[in-house]
């Protein structure tokens, strides 16, 4: 009986992965990473038991710039061997160098997190590709910081000088890296290292009045490592003598930036797993659903670093806000 219930299940399991969808993701960064493991979580949500996950990683805020071809390379080819129903590519990376050359084949693709206009990867006509497109709230994050401390007139930008944070000056910025927003300059710094990051930081006051983090999950120190993202925006927050603010929910914390409007992960996923609900169950085509925008984001702040730096909400504010801790 145990061994005919046994093969009763084994065969079970075998029908149910045959008839089930797979989908294979493709992450530009690493599963221990906050942003992938927001978009993840929202998009098993979504999707667990409908679909089957398969998993590849290009790894790019630890790994060289120049892996990432070769990576990529090993990527494509498991996704010939596997054959999935679906592809999802998460974030610009992986767009670029995965997504793109799948783009005008018979293989449904979704991207979700993409800075860039994704025509500038894709090939004019690529009818199996859609996505979630992101955008960092520059100047409505500003607009509405300048309610929380007044006086600003110049802020600095602070990124790393990863492909990403490439991608999103050359989106907000063009070839500058200063923009004027009414009374405001906003300049944006791509730090080379730590030690230029820290040198920002301190350097920061007496040019500008609050400093907004960007992404610095790639700074390395003296000797080349990765420096771990949590110790660089602990750094930060303790160091700055200026009001920290940010652009993702993963920087706000009673020992990170005090909070701002912030884009999440978690939506990025919800999104992109409609978009695969309608070609996997609907029989959409991806040509068909129009890009979507990735949220409004959410005004997010952290009680602790707000009393860190002396600030308080304005009572205007009120019920628009998510306080955490």
């Amino acid at each position: 009986m145990t061994r005919h219930l046994a093969g009763l299940c084994l065969a079970f399991l075998f029908a149910w992965a045959q008839a089930t969808p797979s989908v294979m993701l493709v992450d530009s960064y690493h599963a221990g990473y906050a942003w992938s493991q927001a978009w993840r979580s929202s998009l098993m949500a979504s999707l667990g038991g409908k679909v089957r996950f398969l998993y590849a990683e290009l790894d790019s805020k630890r790994q060289p710039r120049d892996t990432l071809e070769p990576r990529a390379a090993q990527i494509l080819v498991q996704i010939q061997r596997l054959q999935p129903d679906l592809v999802l590519v998460a974030d610009d990376a992986a767009l670029r160098f995965v997504g793109a050359r799948l783009a005008g084949s018979k293989t449904p693709v979704v991207y979700l997190g993409i800075n860039q206009n994704p025509r500038h990867y894709l090939q004019e006509h690529a009818a199996n590709v859609t996505g979630v497109l992101e955008r960092p709230l520059v100047r409505r994050n500003v607009s509405l910081m300048r309610q929380l401390v007044p006086g600003i007139q110049r802020v600095l930008l602070l990124f790393d000088n990863d492909l990403t944070s490439e991608v999103i000056q050359e989106e907000l910025f063009g070839r500058a890296s200063t923009l004027q927003d009414g009374k405001v300059q906003i300049d944006l710094v791509r730090a080379i290292d730590y030690a230029d990051w820290q040198r920002q930081v301190s350097q920061a006051p007496g040019r500008y009045q609050a400093i907004w983090t960007g992404l610095y999950q790639t700074l390395r120190d003296a000797n080349g490592k990765v420096v771990p993202d949590s110790e660089v925006i602990a750094w930060t927050a303790a160091n700055s003598t200026l009001p920290l603010f940010a652009f993702w929910d993963f920087a706000v914390g009673a020992d990170k930036a005090v909070g701002g409007l912030v884009l999440s992960g978690r939506d990025q996923g919800r999104l992109a797993a409609g978009l695969v609900q309608q070609i996997l169950f609907q029989r959409r085509q991806p040509g068909s659903l129009f890009p979507l925008n990735g949220g409004s984001g959410q005004l997010l702040f952290s009680r602790g670093a707000l009393q860190r730096f002396g600030l308080q909400l304005p009572p205007a504010w009120a019920g628009q806000v998510r306080l955490i801790e």
